[in-house]
């Protein structure tokens, strides 16, 4: 489901936590930040291992002290550069808006199939809205309005002109440290607390907003020899309120397939 990592602190981040990032979101991965002369700087690609991932890394730290990273997990359009995050929101007099996206489906008709959904938000909704006025961006009334609008999902956009990061359902997210990430899917053992029933999964809305849980190390995908195993771990996932361990193996067959 893709992830995003505002790092405010790179010398704390962890490469063990990226690698499990890349490990479960493989299919691309971005960086957006403002370099120690304050250009703004964006460079996607998709790897084809971690080792691409850390050489990325390491080639855009030292030009910075704050950065965002996204690591792309398709769901929508073709797996390629063309799709990877960060997507270009605003460029005029100077001043560019970027935008990196976490989520299942935004709310946007699909035209284009070889292209993802965020990028369909960003072509045709996004770019018509800040073309004129791209302070709307820093008002809190839209980022509210912008964050009902896209429910459980996250955006992250930086502003050349303020130099902040501004984060849309930021309270979705979690903290370790001063770094912030859109989900827990960096981490080896899943944790995580629902702060508001994911309504776009249907029954799944009915879960208590006070519900907590913790998954231990996902199933793999050459664990479920039957159709009937497949069935059993897909209903325990929705059972438990908890779709990664899905997202996971999907990614595993990914790989399986492709090798």
């Amino acid at each position: 489901m893709c992830l995003i990592i505002i790092a405010n602190d790179l010398k704390s981040l962890s490469f063990k936590d990226l690698e499990t990032a890349y490990n479960r979101n493989s299919d691309g991965l971005g960086v957006m930040y403002l370099d120690n002369k304050n250009n703004f700087i964006q460079d996607k690609f998709v790897p084809k291992d971690f080792t691409q991932v850390k050489n990325f890394i390491n080639l855009h730290k030292d030009k910075t002290n704050k950065m965002a990273i996204h690591f792309r997990f398709t769901t929508q359009g073709e797996t390629n550069k063309k799709n990877c995050h960060p997507f270009i929101s605003y460029q005029k007099n100077n001043r560019t808006i970027g935008m990196m996206h976490n989520g299942a489906r935004l709310p946007i008709p699909l035209i284009h199939m070889k292209c993802s959904d965020t990028w369909h938000f960003n072509q045709h909704y996004l770019k018509s809205v800040l073309k004129d006025n791209p302070n709307v961006l820093l008002n809190s009334v839209y980022q509210k309005q912008l964050g009902n609008h896209i429910d459980d999902d996250k955006m992250v956009f930086l502003d050349s002109q303020t130099s902040k990061f501004i984060i849309i359902n930021e309270e979705l997210g979690n903290y370790k440290g001063a770094n912030w990430y859109s989900n827990t899917y960096w981490q080896n053992t899943f944790t995580t607390s629902l702060s508001k029933p994911y309504s776009s999964f249907g029954h799944l809305g009915s879960i208590s907003n006070d519900y907590d849980f913790e998954w231990e190390q996902p199933t793999k995908i050459e664990d479920l020899e039957t159709d009937e195993e497949v069935y059993d771990f897909v209903d325990n996932c929705i059972d438990n309120g908890n779709l990664y361990p899905i997202y996971n193996a999907l990614a595993e067959y990914r790989k399986k397939i492709a090798s």
